[in-house]
């Protein structure tokens, strides 16, 4: 008898509805799965047989056929499991059921039911064909109710799935208030790699009454986030990270060790904005096709942290299975903060380059191809030498002649070009450290930054100034003619590429949005110059 489900499964970070059809035949005993299956769906055939026979019911020994269909789409992971065993199941005539259901999920052999990543892309997707109900595992109830247009029920085991399906209730639509999830338009977004968050505590909710981190007023546990109070004796440095948040620029800083880097870097969750709607939905999925725990729409602004040692595929994305997000994607709408820059692998650093411009990744195998988002905002922190102390005054540095040269070339030109701010870090004198003023809080510089942000995607282009280019950034700046005289001399005077002169006027824009000017004035020019130091640009273009 053949017996027809729904399931659904991931391309790149969107769900596509998959029609799983059981064919329970006479013949030989057999189990037969076709459709572009990988490797691990067609491990299902185990997992079906001991989830069926182990939650009490008679594995028909027959031929069973299982076909996926559409045929031409590639399917992956385990969440077919459950939507295969209730096939067999109604084929071989064990189970009845009428009207269209989808089910998803991975099974155990003893017939318990797994979550799998993804849910919310695939329920969305059902839900655009027009599936009235969903049977998915308990742990993603929650996830999968976030989508309008479908009735999600849980299943624990197999044997809860097959009671649905006996039943077949015909419940109220469930939603959880002030959620949306479009079913029309499929989510684009990613999921969260190995390596650990540096850090997610949010900024000042842009909604009186809501608590930050959260989407219907359930606190999210947050790890703690040092206050930028903490960072003393560094005021320039200060202000660069309140200049690179405010506009979204790329920052590098650069100094001997213990100067304060990777702590400003640790400060960066405290002092951006929550997300918006629409970024919110994006991060939701992400953190959905990641297998994290969804009970709302994710509001903190992301910010990864890899270790250097991270390979080109967990950068970018891909792997061996279903083309999984990188740590550009995961990092999207946030921050990717790279410490200790010239460890990373030569390629793997070459690959930022053309997510830093477009804000996407593509990414092509065999048969399969996926375009990722990837609009994150580039935080990275280096020694100037191996041993970390060249050009200090006190003559510390042990390395050789040209050492320090080589070590900062192993991060290319072409990459250094694409950053908008440059730091040197000088070492902290005790005295100041111990002595020196209070400086101010994470909350008074948020506030700035999320004001500077408000002002910036309230213009025309809708878009923060690091994202502008070409007309719209002319436009942008206003410049009368004495400061496009002051820009002209300031870039020849650094040697500055066009990119590179297009991040300074970007900068200025920024620097002036903090000043709440309505344009870009010399003096926010001669402020946004101090952040290309000639220098380090020029041993940067050696290097690439």
């Amino acid at each position: 008898m053949l017996a027809t489900v729904l399931a659904a499964t991931l391309h790149g970070l969107s769900g596509r509805p998959v029609r799983v059809e059981v064919d329970v035949a006479p013949g030989l005993p057999g189990f037969t799965i076709v459709g572009l299956a990988d490797a691990a769906l067609k491990e299902a055939r185990e997992r079906v047989r001991g989830a069926i026979r182990n939650s009490g019911f008679a594995y028909p020994p027959r031929r069973i056929t299982v076909n996926l269909a559409p045929a031409d789409l590639p399917k992956a992971g385990s969440g077919l499991d459950l939507g295969i065993a209730a096939g067999v199941l109604l084929g071989s005539e064990q189970v009845r059921c009428s009207g269209r259901w989808a089910l998803l999920g991975e099974l155990s052999l003893g017939g318990d039911v797994r979550s799998v990543p993804g849910l919310l892309p695939m329920v969305a997707a059902l839900a655009r064909r027009g599936v009235p109900r969903v049977v998915v595992p308990v742990e993603g109830l929650a996830e999968a109710r976030l989508v309008p247009g479908i009735e999600a029920l849980a299943a624990a085991t197999l044997l809860d799935a097959v009671e649905h399906l006996r039943v077949g209730r015909r419940g109220r639509l469930r939603r959880v208030p002030g959620t949306r999830i479009e079913a029309g338009d499929a989510p684009v977004v990613a999921g969260t790699g190995d390596e650990p968050a540096f850090g997610s505590r949010p900024g000042p909710a842009p909604e009186p009454g809501r608590e930050p981190g959260s989407d219907a007023g359930v606190p999210v546990p947050l790890p703690e986030v040092p206050d930028l109070a903490e960072v003393r004796g560094q005021a320039e440095a200060r202000r660069a990270l309140e200049i690179a948040l405010a506009g979204g620029h790329g920052l590098l800083m650069v100094g001997p060790p213990g100067t304060g880097k990777t702590l400003l870097a640790r400060t960066i969750p405290g002092l951006l904005p929550l997300l918006d709607d629409d970024e919110a939905l994006e991060a939701t999925v992400i953190a959905s096709v990641a297998g994290l725990p969804v009970t709302g729409l994710v509001r903190q602004r992301p910010c990864r942290a890899p270790h250097h040692t991270l390979s080109y595929a967990a950068m970018v994305g891909g792997g061996g299975g279903r083309l999984a997000p990188g740590e550009v994607t995961l990092a999207n709408d946030g921050i990717l903060f790279l410490d200790e820059l010239p460890e990373f692998d030569r390629g793997t650093l070459e690959a930022l380059r053309q997510p830093l411009e477009d804000g996407r990744v593509a990414i092509s195998r065999v048969g399969r191809a996926v375009v990722f988002p990837a609009r994150f905002q580039l935080v990275a922190a280096m020694n100037p030498c191996p041993c970390g102390w060249d050009g200090d005054p006190a003559g510390r540095c042990s390395c050789r002649p040209g050492i320090g040269e080589r070590y900062r070339a192993r991060v290319s030109g072409p990459l250094l070009d694409r950053i908008d701010l440059w730091l040197e870090l000088p070492r902290v004198p005790p005295d100041e450290l111990v002595h020196g003023p209070e400086p101010e809080s994470s909350a008074a510089v948020a506030a700035r930054v999320a004001a500077a942000r408000r002002v910036q995607v309230e213009r025309p282009w809708r878009r923060l100034n690091a994202r502008l280019s070409g007309r719209a950034l002319r436009a942008a700046a206003g410049m009368d003619r004495l400061g496009e005289a002051r820009a002209v001399a300031l870039a020849e005077h650094a040697g500055l590429s066009a990119r590179a002169t297009e991040r300074l006027l970007r900068v200025a824009r920024t620097v002036a949005d903090l000043d709440r000017a309505d344009r870009v004035l010399p003096v926010h020019l001669e402020e946004s110059a101090r952040y290309r130091p000639p220098r380090l640009v020029a041993e940067g273009r050696r290097g690439g």
